[in-house]
Parts: C-alpha cells; sequence; structure tokens
C-alpha cells in the first residue's frame, strides 16, 4: 500500500478507527471545528470531494466508465439508425435488415438468421429494435462507434 495516498478501503478503515476512539459527540466536533473558525459544512463538503476522488480512482470505477460509454453508443446506434430507417415501408425495412444481417461475420448472421427467422411476423417497431441491435453488431465487430 501507498502511505501518501491510502485505497478506498484503507481510508474508511482508519475513519472508522479513528471515530470509534473519539470521545466528543457530533455536537461537540462541530462545535470545535466552530472554535476554531473552520465551518463544518466545509469539511464535509471537502471529504465529500475526497471520496469522490477515491471512487474515481478505484479500480472499480471501470463499470461506471464503461456503463457510460454504452449507453453513449448505444443512442449513437438508435440515433443512426432511427434516420436511416426513417420512412421506410415494411418491406423495405425487412430488405434493410436481411442486408445488415448478411454483412455480418458469418457465425454471427447465422445466429442471427436462425434466433430470428420469422422476420415478415414482426412488428415495423420490432424491425426498427432489430435494424438497431444489427447495427450495435455490426459497429462492435469493426470496432467503431
Amino acid at each position: 500500500m501507498n502511505e501518501s495516498k491510502p485505497d478506498t478501503r484503507e481510508l474508511f478503515r482508519r475513519i472508522t478507527k479513528l471515530s470509534s476512539e473519539a470521545e466528543w459527540t457530533l455536537a461537540e466536533a462541530r462545535e470545535a471545528l466552530s472554535e476554531a473558525g473552520v465551518r463544518p459544512e466545509d469539511v464535509a463538503d471537502r471529504i465529500l470531494q475526497l471520496v469522490t476522488q477515491l471512487k474515481k480512482e478505484s479500480p472499480f470505477h471501470w463499470t461506471n466508465r464503461a456503463q457510460a460509454m454504452r449507453q453513449e453508443l448505444l443512442e449513437k446506434v438508435r440515433a443512426r439508425v432511427s434516420t436511416e430507417s426513417a420512412g421506410l415501408t415494411r418491406p423495405q425495412l425487412l430488405e434493410k435488415l436481411n442486408e445488415a444481417i448478411n454483412r455480418l461475420p458469418i457465425p454471427v448472421a447465422t445466429q442471427y438468421g436462425v434466433a430470428f427467422r420469422k422476420f415478415e411476423d414482426a412488428t415495423e417497431e420490432d424491425l426498427r429494435s432489430l435494424l438497431e441491435e444489427v447495427a450495435l453488431i455490426e459497429d462492435l465487430e469493426q470496432g467503431q462507434s
């Protein structure tokens, strides 16, 4: 462990240890800070800032970043597909969907085609949703966003 910058778990361990040893009540601590010319709210705000910073530096923060990136990618794909499929008739949607599936790598296209065999029975909303999904897979396969 780096002593100059403890990780989150170590920081909370230290806070817990020190607070369990404290003989002051919350009101006494607030009063002591106020008497020393320190606003308790400022201390609380700074602690929250530090905790936020430590959470961002945490090895677990990647999930938050990944979720944000995933949401951004989904929104881009949805916007693109919505624009591309606006005003298309049902037969045109079916044609566009089949073309998109055929552009996927063969194993993925085969799995997708088997899983969703009856495109003709799907609603137009479902067809547009399937187009979004195939576009997302296509972008991921090509490494684009």
